[in-house]
C-alpha cells in the first residue's frame, strides 16, 4: 500500500511540474519590448500614430512608458488572451486583448464600446 501511495505522489508532483513549466515557457515566450504603434477610440475610423513603449517581464510584471512616465504593470497570458494591470496614480487600470505573432492589441474597455481605446504594440 505505501509503494502505491508513493508512486502516485510522483506521478503527482511531476504533472505539477509539467504543468507549471507550460505556463513559465507562455511567459518567456511572450516578454518583451513592445512598441505602441497605433491606437484610436473604437468608435473611430482613423488610426493615430503613437510612441508608447510596453515591457513585459517572463515574472509578469512590467512597465509601460508614454509621455515620458512610466507605469507599473502586470499581466498574463492564456493562449493568445492577454491581460494587463496598470497602476496610474494609485489607481488600477485593466487591459485586456490578444497577443499573435508578436502583436499585441490591448482594450481599456469593453472592446464593444466606442469610447474603449485600442492599442496596438509590435514586438
Amino acid at each position: 500500500m505505501k509503494k502505491i501511495i508513493a508512486a502516485a505522489l510522483v506521478l503527482v508532483m511531476a504533472l505539477s511540474l509539467f504543468a507549471c513549466g507550460k505556463g513559465n515557457e507562455a511567459m518567456e515566450n511572450a516578454a518583451g519590448t513592445y512598441n505602441g504603434v497605433q491606437s484610436k477610440f473604437v468608435g473611430d475610423s482613423e488610426w493615430e500614430e503613437c510612441d508608447f513603449v510596453l515591457e513585459l517581464k517572463s515574472d509578469g510584471t512590467g512597465t509601460s512608458t508614454r509621455d515620458g512616465t512610466s507605469y507599473e504593470a502586470t499581466w498574463e497570458i492564456d493562449g493568445e488572451n492577454f491581460k494587463m494591470t496598470e497602476t496610474f496614480l494609485g489607481m488600477n487600470i485593466d487591459y485586456t486583448g490578444t497577443l499573435k505573432d508578436g502583436e499585441l492589441h490591448i482594450y481599456n474597455g469593453d472592446p464593444g464600446d466606442d469610447f474603449t481605446y485600442e492599442y496596438v504594440f509590435k514586438k
